[in-house]
Formats: structure tokens, C-alpha cells, sequence
């Protein structure tokens, strides 16, 4: 955790340089196109990783918007360094154009792959590895917030560097868009790749615009229990903004043996 003064000098030596990556060389996300070219939305937000706070983590695409009940926070990072982050988490604090403190807030960073410490507990832990990208959602910001006031993002990602080896895990496959009346869902298939059998599962599945900016969230939650080898059919709830891609991360408690 930590924490900022609540007015302080922007240290322009850690803007995030969205403009020079490679997913936004058309001058997405900078005052280019804010819909399926944008990495970055209110486009004219800042980007700033905490000196020394985020270690292997970069954002590489964030959404700031209005939800139906709070302010909302969606963003995909990367991982840019040469080893896992373990159990890593996205914290935020969002201040004004004036650099005054306006709200802050956590999550969990999710993962597609899983890992085996080799410390000899045998433990198995879900993280970040080399060049993944990984995604969260921040959706209990303060809903009186003006977007249009909000001017930097100033972001932290606490994790554990572990030693640790790549195993096979839980796998959320055939994902598909399925609208109806009601709505956008998700279905699909998650599948038990690890030796322990797997309770209370779950798949969150971002909407995300062609450059993989996530848009919204959507989530599968279950109450089976998946053995080794099984497999689940899932469905989410409805996402308020399809967009024109999805990313899919399941997730699930292993069952003591």
C-alpha cells in the first residue's frame, strides 16, 4: 500500500510513454481516435507509474468511465520484465488537473497462467509471467467524480517475486459474445488443467476495443466443483459495453486434498 501528499509535483520523468509503444503508434490514446483506436480514455489523461512502485508492471491501456453506480476503472498491463508477479494487484489514485487528490482504490491483477513455487511447499501460484498481459476493474471509485476534471492516474502494483515454474492450469476456452434481448453475455468452457480438483469457479471476461483497451466486465461465478481433468460450461452476466473483442481470465479455490 501507500500513499501520496495530497498535492505534489509530477514527475515527468515516469509519464508512461503510450505514444512510442508499439499498440499505439498511430497516436491512439494521445489525441487520436477515443473509440476502437483509443489505448487510452478520457484521451487526454495523464498516466504515471509510482517511481519505483510498479516494478515489472506497465499499463498499456485504461478506461476511466461512469458506471450505473460508481465511477469505473478498467486496465490491461503488461508484463515487461523477465520474471513472474506473483499475486499482483493495480492500485490507483486519481487526482485533478490542479494535482489535488480526488479518490483511490485496488484490485486484483487476474492471470491466464498458473505457476508451482519451488520453494518445496509444493504451493501453486497464479501470476503474471513474462510478457502477459493482464487486466483488472477498479469499480467502487466515488460516483460524484467528474470525469472531465480528472487529469492523472498515478498507479502502484504491489506482488510477490517468487521462484517459481510454469504448470498447466485452469483454461477458459471457446469464450463467445452471445446477444440477446437482454443483453451481451459470455459462454464458454473452463477447463481443469491442474492434479487438485477446483470449487467455486469463476471467469471474468472484459469487453476490450480492437487495440485490447478493456470497455467493461462481465463475470461467471459457479458452485460445482471441477476435477482434475473436468471441465465447466459457463455464462456470465450481462456486459454494458460490447466491444469488439473479449479477454477471458478464469479463476477458482483448489480443494485441499
Amino acid at each position: 500500500m501507500f500513499m501520496l501528499a495530497k498535492r505534489f509535483l509530477l514527475p515527468a520523468a515516469v509519464l508512461l510513454p503510450l505514444a512510442c509503444s508499439g499498440e499505439a503508434n498511430d497516436g491512439a490514446g494521445v489525441g487520436g481516435d477515443t473509440g476502437d483506436e483509443a489505448l487510452i480514455v478520457p484521451e487526454d489523461l495523464t498516466i504515471m507509474a509510482l517511481p519505483g512502485g510498479n516494478g515489472v508492471l506497465n499499463v498499456i491501456a485504461l478506461t476511466l468511465r461512469k458506471g450505473p453506480t460508481n465511477t469505473e476503472l478498467y486496465a490491461a498491463l503488461r508484463n515487461d520484465g523477465d520474471t513472474p508477479a506473483c499475486s499482483a494487484a493495480l492500485s490507483v489514485e486519481l487526482y485533478n488537473k490542479a494535482q489535488q487528490s480526488l479518490a483511490s482504490g485496488i484490485n486484483g491483477l487476474l492471470t491466464q497462467h498458473f505457476y508451482r513455487v519451488t520453494d518445496g511447499s509444493d504451493a501453486i501460484a497464479a501470476c503474471v509471467g513474462p510478457g502477459d498481459v493482464t487486466m483488472t476493474a477498479v469499480m467502487d471509485l466515488p460516483a460524484d467524480i467528474v470525469i472531465e476534471d480528472v487529469g492523472y492516474v498515478v498507479y502502484r502494483c504491489p506482488y510477490f517475486a517468487l521462484d517459481v515454474a510454469p504448470i498447466d492450469g485452469l483454461t477458459a476456452s471457446e469464450v463467445k459474445a452471445v446477444t440477446g434481448g437482454a443483453g451481451t453475455v459470455y459462454t464458454g468452457t473452463l477447463f481443469n488443467g491442474l492434479d487438485v480438483a477446483v470449487s467455486d469457479p469463476s471467469v471474468t471476461v472484459f469487453s476490450v476495443n480492437r487495440v485490447g483497451r478493456p470497455l467493461g466486465v462481465a463475470i461467471a461465478t459457479g458452485t460445482v466443483q471441477i476435477p482434475p481433468g473436468g471441465s465447466w460450461a459457463f455464462e456470465t452476466n450481462t456486459v454494458d459495453m460490447p466491444g469488439a473483442d473479449q479477454a477471458a481470465y478464469p479463476a477458482g479455490a483448489m480443494v485441499k486434498q
